[in-house]
């Protein structure tokens, strides 16, 4: 990894310095005419085929040669809704693999029950009480934080999730979805980033849904704080990604299908035999190995972004069809429109 980000760096330091070349020197040369876009275009030309290739080369390379893990003994782990579910799952794995685990959970009994479970393994665990839509809390409690320690990996995972028609729920519940599933992820990563950047070293992961990808019935509110995190996270990647401070914190978003943690009901597709539920643990285990490659984007199971990319690409009418099919049973089998 390490040797990787060397490359990376000579060719963004050589692109940088050809750039300045061009316009110091080959543009003026050339004037402001028709003639003064040549050189810019074929520079640009050049660098997309050179980029390409390099990506094709890569690609090639980490078929052949498995991809290294990172370490993470001696990292401190920040966890949103660590005190069931997921999160909880996520602390345990985590304190197993040497890191320092911060826990936090609005519910203090189940996460002090968490961090007792950890130190009785001889793991180094936090536990704080925080509600994350809280701005005000989130901000005081980090500060705290980092007077401790320093976080390098904040793990957004708290969620909530109703079932029912949008007209049936209150604006209050509507609004606390909505800052449960979106704003509580701003807040902590606001929270964190700074210090991250300042030391040129963390991670975000941000715990998605499959409902950021499509559109499912009877959770409107839910849908739409995973899909503004989806582009939340798209953006803040986009961001570190052009700052040549950020080259070395890492996000990455995970898509989950349906997980057996309470918060999902039990399956009923039509499919069910093939695909039912994946376990809290099992998709922990998943998760963890998709950070520690530093993945962008985790799916589980892993073949789901590809299928709700599939569907999504198609017409309106003819994806509705397949989503009718998919799901037998379901309301809309009796609907064509």
């Amino acid at each position: 990894m390490y040797r990787r980000n060397i490359f990376l760096r000579i060719i963004g330091s050589l692109a940088r310095k050809f750039r300045r070349l061009q316009e110091i020197w080959i543009l003026p040369w050339f004037g402001n005419g028709k003639l003064a876009a040549i050189p810019r275009w074929a520079l640009d030309i050049f660098v997309l085929v050179l980029k390409l290739f390099c990506t094709c080369v890569m690609a090639v390379a980490r078929t052949l040669i498995p991809e290294s893990m990172k370490s993470l003994h001696g990292e401190t782990i920040l966890v949103t809704g660590a005190g069931s579910g997921i999160g909880r799952e996520l602390a345990i794995q985590f304190a197993e693999l040497g890191a320092t685990v911060v826990c936090w959970d609005k519910d203090a009994r189940r996460n002090n029950a968490v961090v007792d479970e950890i130190r009785k393994k001889d793991g180094d665990c936090f536990g704080y009480t925080v509600d994350v839509t809280v701005r005000e809390q989130v901000a005081s409690t980090a500060i705290g934080i980092r007077r401790l320690v320093d976080v390098t990996m904040v793990v957004c995972n708290a969620g909530e999730l109703t079932f029912a028609p949008l007209l049936r729920l209150n604006p209050e519940y509507v609004a606390k979805l909505i800052e449960v599933n979106l704003l509580g992820h701003i807040w902590v990563i606001q929270a964190f980033l700074p210090s991250m950047i300042e030391r040129r070293h963390g991670h975000i992961v941000a715990i998605n849904s499959s409902a950021g990808l499509m559109p499912y019935v009877d959770m409107v509110p839910y849908c739409a704080a995973k899909s503004g995190l989806r582009g939340f996270m798209d953006s803040l990647s986009e961001e570190l990604r052009l700052d040549t401070w950020t080259k070395d914190v890492y996000t990455t978003s995970v898509y989950l299908g349906t997980v057996s943690t309470g918060l999902y009901p039990t399956p009923s597709h039509r499919f069910v035999s093939w695909y039912s539920q994946t376990s809290a643990k099992e998709a922990a285990r998943i998760i963890i190995a998709g950070i520690r490659k530093n993945k962008k984007c985790i799916c589980v199971p892993t073949l789901m972004k590809f299928f709700t990319d599939l569907c999504n690409f198609m017409p309106y009418r003819i994806r509705i069809i397949f989503t009718d099919f998919f799901n037998f049973g379901h309301r809309g089998w009796f609907c064509f429109c």
